[in-house]
């Protein structure tokens, strides 16, 4: 006589169901210790169909997703470290969108045919990335206006000359021409103008940095409360947030200096000037007295972030649970 058929077939379905896209949804630490619960509570909700609502999944991706965004309770250190990873979060993503903005930077023109075609002679021409430069004396009978009508008639964007300089703009390029009497030079720099994609992807990339920020700040916390011997972990987290903040500042203060300050710019305030970066840019160092023979540099800003993201790596690893949080059958 064959044996009667219990309802518990369905448990295997819902068990690689829930374990894909919804179970996915809640953190590590509630799998592993409510994995189970979650499961009985899925087929519960599957009922005599064998597959739960639409409302009924919604409902729980949404609490696994709130469980993401929940810090320990009764912890104010704990939300403490969530918040500054959020900001951390918030500058490390606006530094990636708007570093993905300089791939819509304009290519330069060549040093040199710029010069000849602008300046009365040129002694120097020099261009490497996102710099150019020009420079050549001042003979006699030359001066900013000539220079200005030559880049005019050259399908040039001009300025006002004003103090002794006027900015000049051209296919998605700037170039700023300065006149020093005192030693009879004139100089050209340029760089490429900021394009209409660079704040959108800046403001994209500071969303999502935020979110990951907070995730990553949330459960760090979680795991390291629930750890063996949290102390170093505590500490080792701790030492990397100092390493990082100090890089995080400064290129959030960069960045809002090339945005708002008022022209002319300089390649020194571009926040990538040589690929991707994450500190101050040796203009904003400058401005606070903070430029040469300071105590750090800004290649130093670029390393402490990543000698603080490592601290923190080694800190979530060293952080194994407790006996009472490790995984439940």
């Amino acid at each position: 006589m064959p044996e009667p058929t219990s309802p518990v077939p369905t448990a295997p379905a819902a068990r690689r169901w829930l374990s894909g896209l919804l179970l996915a949804a809640f953190p590590a630490r509630l799998r592993r210790k409510h994995g189970s619960e979650l499961i009985v509570t899925m087929v519960e909700l599957a009922g005599p169909g064998g597959r739960p609502t639409t409302g009924d999944r919604a409902r729980l991706v949404l609490d696994g997703l709130w469980e993401r965004f929940r810090p320990p309770t009764k912890r104010p250190f704990a939300v403490l470290a969530a918040v500054l990873a959020l900001l951390v979060g918030g500058a490390l993503g606006a530094a990636g969108g708007s570093w993905l903005g300089t791939f819509g930077y304009a290519t330069l023109p060549d040093a040199a045919a710029l010069g000849q075609r602008a300046l009365p002679q040129v002694e120097h021409a020099s261009g490497s990335g996102n710099y150019l430069y020009a420079q050549g004396p001042l003979v006699p009978g030359a001066d900013l206006e000539q220079i200005r009508q030559r880049l005019a008639a050259d399908s040039w964007q001009t300025r006002p000359i004003k103090n002794g300089h006027f900015l000049a703009e051209s296919e998605g390029v700037q170039v700023d021409v300065h006149i020093y009497p005192d030693v009879n030079l004139i100089d050209l720099a340029g760089w490429p103008a900021r394009p209409g994609s660079y704040v959108p992807l800046t403001l994209t990339g500071l969303l999502l940095g935020l979110a990951g920020g907070w995730l990553v700040g949330v459960a760090l916390a979680h795991r390291v409360h629930t750890a063996r011997k949290p102390g170093r972990s505590i500490a080792l987290a701790t030492t990397g947030l100092v390493l990082i903040i100090p890089s995080a500042v400064g290129f959030v203060a960069s960045l809002v200096r090339y945005l708002t300050v008022a022209e002319p710019l300089g390649t020194g305030e571009l926040v990538h000037f040589h690929g991707f970066a994450f500190g101050p840019t040796i203009d904003l160092l400058r401005a606070y007295d903070m430029g040469e023979g300071w105590y750090l540099t800004p290649s130093d800003f670029q390393q402490l972030p990543l000698y603080g993201f490592v601290l923190i790596a080694v800190a979530a690893v060293l952080a194994r649970p407790r006996r009472e949080f490790e995984a439940v059958a």
